[in-house]
């Protein structure tokens, strides 16, 4: 079970990034760009729960080495990738 979450989460953080370049080519309408809003707001809706999973299964011992050094990985590049989008929206918010 703990082999198939980690399988998942790890294909969930890819989801994450895939989404994160999808939302960041979106051009605005007409009526001041909510529609991009509503979508990075549903990214980080989707962002905390895969987290939490991710933290949850990289706690496990029961996954092997490999899956333990990939969700290692993934639960780091998630942490990441929030961190940078963060700080992104930082500037933008400051400039």
């Amino acid at each position: 079970m703990s082999k198939a979450l980690a399988a998942i989460y790890v294909v969930a953080v890819l989801a994450l990034a895939v989404c994160v370049v999808l939302i960041w080519r979106l051009r605005c309408e007409s009526f001041g760009c909510m529609g991009i809003g509503v979508a990075w707001f549903a990214w980080v809706l989707a962002y905390f729960p895969v987290l939490l999973v991710g933290v949850l299964v990289r706690s496990r011992e029961s996954l092997g080495a490999g899956l333990m050094r990939l969700t290692r990985v993934a639960v780091w590049a998630q942490v990441a990738m929030g961190a940078a989008l963060v700080v992104v929206w930082g500037l933008k918010q400051a400039g």
